[in-house]
């Protein structure tokens, strides 16, 4: 869950495009209509759904192009997903969540909404996945000379003796 209000709001303005759309049903693929989206279009992907036995079980692992960037990040932030998928396939209900990953060899922050699509208005074979992230700066680490070393306990004072600073104990 990232702080950031644009990527927030563009998974909001995705969402409703698809509320505005499921109305009276699941929207079809056809129904879909990019300029709509405008801007946030770039953000969404729309992933089929594998059937068995005549019911949805997950997503396509041939859906996803690894020679594009924004197929090549739902991959990644989809295969962690299956529980919630499972739940937008169950449901027929829009989910979103958010989390932190590792992305071609960065740590990320991101957004993801699953919005169920439909054909038939009834049956899931596909969704519109909306897909917003941010790069996790790294992390600054600590030499340990920067470390305070009045926290270390090997530079405690014992009991009854006055602490002594580094300098004082240089000094004679």
């Amino acid at each position: 869950m990232t702080d950031h209000p644009e990527e927030r709001r563009a998974i909001l303005r995705i969402h409703a495009v698809w509320q505005r759309l499921a109305t009276h049903r699941l929207p079809s693929r056809a129904a879909l209509d990019p300029k709509e989206f405008g801007g946030d279009w770039r953000s969404c992907l729309i992933v089929p759904i594998v059937g068995d036995n005549g019911k949805p079980r997950g997503l396509s692992e041939k859906a996803f192009d690894p020679n594009v960037p924004r197929e090549r990040l739902a991959c990644t932030l989809l295969s962690v997903a299956q529980h919630h998928i499972s739940r937008a396939l169950a449901t027929g209900k829009a989910v979103g969540y958010g989390g932190t990953a590792s992305h071609d060899g960065a740590d990320i922050l991101y957004r993801i909404v699953l919005l169920p699509l439909s054909e038939d208005g009834a049956h899931i074979d596909a969704l519109l996945v909306g897909v917003t992230y941010r790069e996790i700066p790294p992390a600054s680490e600590l030499r340990v000379s920067d470390i305070a070393w009045c926290k270390s306990p090997l530079n405690l004072p014992h009991a009854g003796e006055k602490h002594r600073s580094v300098a004082s104990e240089s000094d004679p």
